[in-house]
């Protein structure tokens, strides 16, 4: 076969036959959906619904698990179990009603200190001091100079009682005749210039005598001494280190508070602000000694109100003595309708929670409390109300111990186990 030949069959082979297309049943003209393609459609979409609904509920929980809710956290405290008589409790902070920060009248180095924390100090007491060595010789100076000064002054004392003598003799010899008259007034002239050389003389002796006195002022500025009878409860400085003037004034050595005379500044909500006035008894509790409890009166109301908390600071004293109670000591105060008799103070204080912490879940009180970063679910036995219905707070006959940090308001979704953190306020 030619080549030629060959050509046209592979020509051949590759041509279509159309006649095929018109006997083959597949290709019976136009085609409409059949009822099972239509059924398989609405088993997508439904799919794809269910798909939505599971994943929109796997998001939601998952988002719970992972991400931290923010809630509002109370505490669980002690009251006072005279919960008739209670107006308003606050919170609040221990302070010394007499403190001070010590520190040297002049800059130096400080080179020694006589005292450490803890220490008690009488008033006057000599608790540390400045390095002295310019101090010191400078008094010195100023005593030599002193020394200078009284000698002169015996000199010009000399002088002048020998032209007294000189004056007085020629004044004799003047009445007899055998002196003259200038010799008489070089006397009385001798006699005036000693007279002024003492004068002199005796001036610069209490010039130096008060230079004296400034060298020893400022040798005692190098001494540190104690302003009141206290407590040292800082330490500001180590021996050393320079006490240099700034803006601020000279730095501090240490801290000093009276710990005789303790008072607590409570806030006290504007809303309540009216339930208080000077003399309003009331009774402390700390955090540090739960179980002991203080009378206290309000002894102060500082005439502001705090925007930032919506409060007013009140200052109650305490009537009780303070052994083992420290400045800065976290103190919760209930204030009251009448101040408490021995009987009354005797009484064990109230377990109490914020009232709209206490939540019902499958029918029984719990509390939302936090541990590590998370919510723990604790059943509670709530006796009820405390004090005024307005309050805010319920009694626990059990439940977490004071102190115990707890969820205000939690949501319905809120489970043990979940994530959450303290929303800012």
């Amino acid at each position: 076969m030619s080549n030629d030949e060959r050509l046209a069959d592979e020509l051949a082979s590759l041509r279509i036959d159309r006649t095929q297309r018109r006997t083959d049943p597949r290709f019976d003209g136009p085609r409409t959906p059949s009822r099972g393609g239509a059924g398989r459609l609405v088993g997508i979409l439904v799919a794809v619904v269910a798909l939505l609904v599971v994943g929109g509920f796997v998001w939601t929980q998952g988002k719970a698990r992972v991400f931290a809710e923010e809630v509002e956290l109370g505490q669980v405290t002690l009251v006072s179990p005279q919960q008739s008589d209670v107006l308003l409790v606050s919170t609040g902070y221990v302070f010394a009603r007499r403190r001070a920060t010590i520190a040297p009248k002049v800059q130096g180095r400080l080179a020694k200190l006589f005292v450490d924390e803890g220490a008690l100090v009488k008033k006057d007491q000599l608790i540390g001091e400045l390095e002295s060595a310019d101090a010191l010789a400078q008094l010195a100076q100023v005593r030599a100079d002193i020394a200078s000064a009284r000698a002169r002054v015996e000199r010009a004392e000399a002088d002048r009682k020998d032209a007294e003598a000189r004056a007085a003799r020629e004044d004799d010899l003047m009445k007899r005749g055998a002196g003259t008259q200038a010799a008489v007034d070089d006397a009385r002239n001798r006699l005036l210039a000693t007279h002024a050389q003492e004068s002199a003389a005796q001036a610069e002796a209490r010039a130096a005598e008060v230079r004296q006195q400034a060298a020893q002022v400022v040798l005692e500025n190098t001494k540190v001494r104690a302003p009141f009878d206290g407590t040292i409860t800082r330490k500001l400085a180590e021996v050393g280190e320079v006490m240099a003037f700034s803006a601020s004034g000279t730095p501090g050595i240490l801290s000093i508070a009276s710990l005789d005379d303790l008072e607590v500044q409570a806030d006290v909500a504007e809303t309540q602000f009216s339930k208080v006035k000077v003399g309003t008894p009331g009774e402390i509790i700390l955090d540090a000694f739960p179980d002991r409890r203080f009378r206290g009166e309000v002894s102060e109301i500082r005439q502001m109100v705090d925007r930032a908390k919506a409060a007013v600071t009140v200052k109650v004293r305490f009537l009780d003595a303070t052994p083992g109670v420290l400045p800065d000591m976290a103190a919760k105060v209930s204030f009251l309708t009448h101040k408490l008799d021995d009987k009354e103070l005797a009484a064990k204080p109230k377990l109490v929670a914020p009232a709209d912490a206490v939540v019902d879940r499958d029918g029984q009180k719990v509390l939302f409390t936090v541990a590590d970063g998370r919510a723990q679910r604790v059943a509670v036995d709530v006796a009820g109300p405390v004090g005024a219905s307005d309050s805010g707070l319920v009694e626990l006959r059990a439940g977490p111990t004071t102190g115990t940090n707890v969820i205000r308001h939690p949501s319905a979704s809120l489970a043990a186990g979940l994530p959450v953190k303290e929303k800012k306020k």
